[in-house]
């Protein structure tokens, strides 16, 4: 199978989406921020029986420590509130945190020779929010 990069994004996007799942669920919220914010669960701890070893609420965002990985990522207002968006320093992060997995990618210089080629050719993009945001997202979810 010849991995890319946007495989790669996917993978971030779906782990963060299983973050905010167990938070949803277990804790009964929409906003899983707000939540943090209303004192409805403690800024840091680990949800061990949902999978979460480790997790840490920060400024707009959540790092999640699973058996496999860790993905840090932040949210971003449209103004609904959206988990799905990534930047270079969280990707390259979420690759080095993955154990082997992406062991082809562990290049700092291949990832972002890549990224600035989804940017280039208009796969990805960072959009004008009036909440700017520096994340990018997949332009056809837009």
């Amino acid at each position: 199978m010849n991995l890319t990069l946007i495989d790669i994004l996917r993978d971030y996007q779906k782990s963060a989406d299983e973050a905010v799942r167990i938070f949803r669920t277990k804790y009964e919220v929409e906003d899983i921020l707000q939540g943090w914010h209303n004192r409805i669960y403690e800024q840091t701890g680990k949800l061990s029986e949902e999978g979460i070893k480790f997790y840490a609420f920060h400024g707009i965002g959540l790092a999640a420590h699973f058996a496999d990985k860790i993905v840090d990522f932040d949210f971003a207002y449209f103004p609904e509130p959206r988990h799905d968006g990534f930047d270079l320093s969280r990707l390259l992060g979420f690759i080095i945190n993955s154990g082997n997995k992406y062991e082809e990618y562990k290049a700092k210089e291949k990832v972002e020779i890549e990224f600035n080629e989804l940017i280039r050719k208009g796969v990805i993009e960072n959009p004008i929010l009036e909440n700017q945001t520096m994340l990018y997202f997949f332009k056809d979810t837009l």
